[in-house]
């Protein structure tokens, strides 16, 4: 082991650094001292940061089961670096060494800022993950400054395996990169950074908050349920908290769209619930259009969600075959299967994890482009683009998480009735999934939660999201979860862009709360950039759950001219909801 490398560098500050020997268990740390910090952050910062190489981190230093941990490069980067926005700082490269010999490594790096403000920052992947996120650039819909530039030490990993694109689901044929993709990487990944840390600092971070959308939305959850020791605050944004059930939700859309595959591709019954783009579009254009003034304004974004649901059946009737329409229309099979599955999602027979039987589906008849693909016929395995991009997921999934079999055919996974492979998916939602509703243990400890979804999210069912707040709400008390949580639907936002993609400064709101126990102010204001021409920036409301923006006058372009107003149906009822 290298450690006497930088051991040997450090021992004129061995009284400053007082207990964070290096190969000591996590509880080592010891309290934080901010002058301890003042003695030594400015200290040699290019020969700190060069002596972090060929570090090794051992296994006991790790929270859960690794064969220790490798700094792999060590490169002080300059203030004056080209390309560098985020001043000086030490970036780290290495690797996580798995149990079994034949899973992949974690590969992870650490920014390491020389005028450190002793927090940290870990920001989420996204897909099925694959490579390293953006660690030096700002939060996942945050507006202020990249937190490496504020002093945040950032931090991020691949979640245990490497893949050309997110959508490579072939990982998790071996159980160690399985497990870790699920939650374990989060945790290691910590550990690693934290154990780098104090080599560099002499102390652990006094703060860790955690960033991201999607799936880095699901792992920010992820480390509030299963570590809430380890985490101060998440900025979770339309995460897939419920990663079963929207690889389920792929799989019913496959036999929703392609409901008799016994016939040929140029049978009309084959892909009787397919529907092409363009008549998509031209039903999310004709929803806006009817719903568009709901909420006082007319500005290109449906935000009165509830009262647009009560017109659905008027959507469907404009565009169902007749004899005024035999063409370019919505058949009666698309109507009884794609449709319903679209809109109003699906029941299980079975219980997922926290006995969750139910995924939401989409505002399809309010303002989404429904994506089904451009493909009639359905590939195997199947294509993202030609076939819809839900059902590429779920057919790799299914392949490579359930079944384990490279060729297998979508079409013949039933999720309703999974058979023999039940067990595995009620085992692998309870790996993956991050639905805990019981987060006392993060409450007491004073974390904090700002969590955002949106109604144009066409990849995950945004009110998926709602029930599962609602249940959080349900189990500790309305008033226990307001302690902590902020939940926001947001008009217009779709999964990350859309046409408002809401950015403020939510990291600077997050650190407040944590720090000085002030929480967001009652309605944040975001601004979007609307993807209509001549439009300039607006600003709107962030709006808590269950109450949406309302125009009431003045500037439409700014937030002062709305206000925040009841909509979404009461606590837990979600019957008027897909």
């Amino acid at each position: 082991m290298k450690k006497t490398k930088l051991m040997s560098v450090l021992a004129t500050a061995v009284a400053v650094f007082s207990g964070a020997c290096w190969s000591g268990g996590a509880q080592a740390a010891g309290p934080w001292n901010d002058h301890a910090l003042g003695a030594i952050k400015n200290y040699d910062p290019p020969g700190q940061c060069a002596n972090l190489m060929d570090m090794q981190i051992l296994p006991q230093d790790i929270g859960l089961p690794t064969t220790g941990a490798d700094v792999t490069s060590a490169l002080f980067v300059r203030a004056t670096d080209p390309g560098n926005a985020n001043g000086e700082y030490c970036l780290v490269l290495g690797a996580i060494r798995p149990v079994d010999p034949t899973a992949p490594d974690i590969n992870f790096r650490v920014n390491l800022p020389t005028h450190w403000n002793g927090k940290a920052l870990q920001p989420g992947g996204g897909g099925y993950d694959g490579t390293i996120p953006n660690t030096t650039g700002k939060t996942t819909l945050g507006s202020g400054t990249a937190p490496l530039t504020l002093g945040y030490m950032t931090f991020a990993d691949d979640s245990g395996h490497k893949a050309a694109d997110s959508n490579d689901a072939s990982f998790a044929v071996n159980d160690e990169a399985l497990a870790n993709f699920g939650y374990m990487h989060i945790k290691k990944a910590r550990d690693v950074a934290f154990e780098i840390a104090r080599a560099r600092y002499g102390k652990w971070p006094k703060r860790l908050y955690f960033s991201g959308g999607s799936t880095g939305g699901r792992e920010g959850l992820t480390a509030a349920q299963r570590w809430p020791d380890d985490y101060d605050g998440i900025l979770s944004n339309y995460p897939t908290a419920n990663f079963l059930g929207l690889r389920l939700w792929g799989s019913f859309l496959e036999h929703a769209e392609y409901p008799d595959q016994s016939k040929p591709p140029t049978d009309p019954a084959y892909a009787a619930g397919f529907i092409p783009p363009a008549l998509a579009n031209e039903i999310a254009t004709y929803a806006v259009a009817q719903c568009d003034g709901l909420d006082g304004v007319v500005d290109g974004l449906v935000a009165n969600i509830p009262a647009c649901r009560a017109l659905s059946d008027q959507v469907i009737d404009h565009f169902k075959c007749s004899a005024t329409r035999p063409t370019n229309c919505l058949t009666p099979t698309f109507i009884a299967r794609t449709n319903q599955v679209y809109h109003r999602g699906y029941t299980l027979p079975y219980p997922l994890a926290n006995g969750i039987m139910r995924y939401e589906g989409y505002n399809s008849l309010e303002s989404v482009i429904m994506d089904l693909g451009t493909n009639p016929h359905l590939f195997n395995p199947v294509q993202d683009g030609p076939n819809a991009h839900h059902v590429a997921r779920a057919d790799q999934f299914v392949k490579y998480f359930v079944t384990r079999d490279p060729n297998f055919n979508l079409d013949t996974f039933d999720p309703v009735h999974p058979g023999v492979w039940l067990a595995k998916v009620q085992s692998l939602s309870q790996t993956i999934d991050a639905t805990d509703p019981d987060l006392r243990k993060f409450m007491h400890k004073g974390g904090k939660i700002i969590w955002l979804h949106g109604t144009e999210d066409a990849s995950v069912a945004p009110f998926a999201n709602a029930r599962y707040y609602e249940t959080i709400a349900a189990t500790m008390g309305q008033s226990e979860a307001d302690k902590f949580i902020r939940f926001y639907m947001v008009p217009g936002l779709a999964h990350g862009g859309g046409n408002f993609n809401p950015v403020w400064d939510n990291l600077a709101v997050l650190d407040d709360w944590v720090e000085n126990g002030v929480p967001p102010p009652d309605k944040p204001v975001a601004l979007g950039n609307p993807r209509v021409a001549g439009v300039p920036t607006r600003e709107r409301p962030l709006c808590v759950w269950p109450t949406m923006w309302q125009y009431v006058s003045g500037d439409p372009e700014k937030a002062s001219s709305f206000t925040c107003v009841p909509g979404y149906h009461p606590a837990r009822q979600f019957d008027a909801f897909p």
